[in-house]
């Protein structure tokens, strides 16, 4: 029996409408440093020398500036371990120097969710030196172009202030209770990347998101589509936003076509990693 042609990944997007000043693009990345997620790497920076602006779903210069310490911080007068019982955060405790090397003490008035994405950060691989939506930034920045953020660091820290203490808890116990099951999952996210197919990844980002799926996934698509929408109208603009939000009837490239654009896949005449 003939193998079957692997299918081409959805992750590169072309973004055209009468009237626009030159070509858009649309690009899926993913904050990683797994090299399996740099397929695209040659294709995307050749499309980021075609535009005028490009853009992240937020400013990264102006992250690194704003969204320090204290938008992770926990309300006054609340510790992290009031969150568990001393045997839970002991075994926390023991999990987060074991896997980063930090000792809790240094984060006992964190939110959980600080500590879950050091530990994401931490188990996934880190073969390349910066992530894959950083890597693209600088190469905007080296090429001299417009730099922006579709949404706001304020807005990514208003976010991040509705995820609920008592959900930023569990889900970080339920990491350290189930560690085997989450490196797991975690190590199957660049390869899923990498397939390139947006409603495995979308399935995969409602499923991490859970019952806030609606805060973190559908009502920011709406808000990003309708920046995208004004940007693409005044300049060319390359967009590299997380692959989780461009698939779906919900989805970025739905919402766009719905607005007027024609979008078309882009093929990376690359050869896939193996």
């Amino acid at each position: 029996m003939a193998k079957s042609k692997k299918k081409q990944p959805q992750l590169l997007w072309q973004i055209d409408k009468p009237n626009l000043p030159g070509t858009s693009y649309l690009f899926g990345t993913m904050h990683v440093r797994d090299i399996r997620a740099f397929d695209y790497q040659d294709l995307v920076c050749e499309k980021i020398q075609t535009c005028d602006t490009f853009a992240t779903e937020i400013n990264l210069n102006e992250a690194e500036l704003l969204l320090g310490e204290q938008s992770m911080d926990l309300p006054e007068g609340v510790l992290l371990s009031d969150f568990y019982s001393p045997k839970k955060y002991a075994k926390i405790g023991r999990f987060f120097l074991k896997t980063t090397g930090m000792p809790i003490d240094h984060f006992v008035r964190a939110k959980p969710m600080m500590l879950t994405n050091f530990v994401t950060s931490s188990l996934l691989n880190d073969d390349q030196p910066v992530s894959l939506d950083r890597f693209f930034w600088e190469f905007a920045e080296k090429e001299n172009r417009i730099l922006l953020g579709i949404e706001t660091v304020q807005e990514q820290i208003d976010l991040m202030d509705r995820i609920p203490l008592d959900y930023q808890a569990k889900a970080l116990w339920s990491m350290v209770k189930n560690v085997s099951r989450f490196r797991k999952n975690l190590l199957k996210l660049s390869s899923l990347y990498q397939e390139g197919n947006l409603l495995k990844i979308l399935k995969s980002a409602k499923k991490s998101t859970g019952k806030l799926r609606k805060m973190m996934i559908y009502d920011r698509n709406e808000i990003m589509a309708e920046r995208i929408a004004l940007l693409v109208s005044e300049q060319t603009l390359f967009v590299a936003v997380g692959a989780g939000h461009l698939g779906g009837k919900k989805g970025i490239i739905k919402k766009l076509k719905a607005a007027g654009f024609r979008l078309k896949l882009v093929p990376n005449q690359r050869p896939l990693s193996e």
